[in-house]
């Protein structure tokens, strides 16, 4: 697939929006190649699609990226997992992301494709998951995905996450029970996976915003989680939703 067929393929995804925002970005990889040509497909889309993406940095360390998430401001990281030597580094910068006062929303790329990596990825903070080798044809619909306040993840990767559950499905259903869930707060966290807002869960369960908040607080303290995101990566894992 070219990179103008795969345009032509999502720029009804994008155009779904009224007004595609001007989206700042971090890249975040320590292969300068691989910057450079995030650099030029962005361009690309620049010209090419009602994408508006401004580059306003390039770090090439976990360092890097910090300093310049907090200095620059920008609303979304693309961030290579692949930048630090392990995980638990990366996990960490993910958690530092996230305690800024305007945290970035993330969007991981890897070469990898370990389920456990997409997993804890995700409960970390991340708003979506890429494979490098889906970048050309995914990037501008992951981009537009979760500037609609969505979780962006290539049907490839939806297919893992699928086949994890099954194969730790008798797990699943343990912590499912200590969980001690409400039917109502159940119904809540499916509404919330499906990318419902306050408004139209309030309205769907005739109940109102306010109490969906509190039902929120409720599923996040059961779930050990801080954010939507990350509740709604913890339910999948779990089984719930």
């Amino acid at each position: 697939m070219t990179l103008s067929t795969a345009l032509l393929r999502h720029e009804s995804a994008v155009q779904d929006a009224e007004v595609f925002q001007q989206c700042s970005i971090l890249l975040a990889d320590n292969n300068l190649d691989f910057r450079q040509g995030l650099r030029s497909l962005l361009e690309f889309y620049n010209h090419h699609s009602p994408a508006r993406c401004v580059i306003v940095g390039e770090a090439a360390s976990r360092a890097q990226a910090l300093h310049l998430a907090s200095k620059q401001r920008p609303r979304l990281v693309i961030l290579n997992i692949e930048i630090e030597d392990t995980w638990e580094s990366i996990g960490e910068l993910l958690k530092e992301l996230q305690q800024l006062d305007k945290a970035p929303s993330v969007l991981l790329v890897s070469e990898q494709r370990d389920p456990d990596y997409l997993f804890e990825g995700m409960q970390a903070g991340a708003a979506g998951y890429i494979a490098k080798d889906r970048i050309a044809t995914e990037l501008l619909v992951a981009i537009s995905t979760i500037q609609a306040g969505q979780i962006y993840l290539s049907q490839s990767m939806v297919n893992t996450f699928f086949y994890l559950f099954q194969a730790n499905a008798k797990q699943a259903i343990e912590k499912c029970k200590l969980l001690k869930l409400s039917k109502r707060e159940r119904e809540v966290l499916k509404l919330l996976a499906r990318g419902e807002s306050n408004e139209a869960i309030a309205n769907e369960l005739f109940i109102s915003i306010a109490t969906v908040k509190s039902h929120f607080t409720s599923i996040f303290e059961k779930l050990g989680v801080k954010s939507r995101t990350q509740a709604i990566i913890r339910a999948l894992r779990l089984g719930l939703v």
